[in-house]
C-alpha cells in the first residue's frame, strides 16, 4: 500500500512540474475553448446580388495560401473567412500580412490587405487591421 501511495505521489509531482513548465514559456495565460474565425462580409454596392467565383487568402510573407479550417460561408454565401484559430501559430504576435483575393464572375480579382495576429502563446487569432467588409463592385 505504501508503494502505491508513493507511486501516486510521484505521478502527481511530475504532472505539476510539466504544468509549471508550460506556464513559464508563455506566462500566465487563460484561454477559452472557443474556435475563433475572422469573417469578412462581401458586399456589392452596384448590383443586387453578391456573386463571385472563388476566394483565397495569401500570406504575403510566404506567398502561400492560408486555407481556412472554418466554414467557407455555406450558410451565408456573402461571408468569407480570412483566418481562424487553426492557423494561429502561423501568425506572429505583431501581426502577419495577409491578402484576401476574391475572383468575381467576370474574372476580375478584388484584393484587400489584412494584418492578423496570433503566435505561439496566443489563445486565438485577432484582426489587427483590415476592413470588416469588402465591396466586390469597386
Amino acid at each position: 500500500m505504501k508503494i502505491l501511495a508513493f507511486a501516486c505521489g510521484l505521478f502527481m509531482l511530475s504532472a505539476c512540474a510539466s504544468q509549471q513548465e508550460t506556464k513559464t514559456k508563455c506566462g500566465s495565460v487563460v484561454c477559452t475553448e472557443e474556435f475563433i474565425m475572422i469573417p469578412v462580409k462581401v458586399i456589392a454596392t452596384k448590383s443586387s446580388e453578391i456573386n463571385f467565383k472563388t476566394y483565397k487568402v495569401i500570406n504575403l510573407n510566404t506567398g502561400k495560401e492560408v486555407k481556412s479550417n472554418g466554414w467557407p460561408g455555406k450558410d451565408n454565401p456573402g461571408t468569407v473567412v480570412v483566418a481562424d484559430d487553426g492557423h494561429r501559430h502561423d501568425f506572429t504576435e505583431q501581426g502577419t500580412a495577409l491578402q484576401l483575393q476574391i475572383t468575381r464572375n467576370d474574372g476580375r480579382v478584388v484584393k484587400q490587405d489584412y494584418k492578423i495576429g496570433g503566435g505561439r502563446c496566443a489563445c486565438h487569432v485577432s484582426k489587427i487591421s483590415g476592413p470588416d467588409q469588402v465591396d466586390i463592385d469597386q
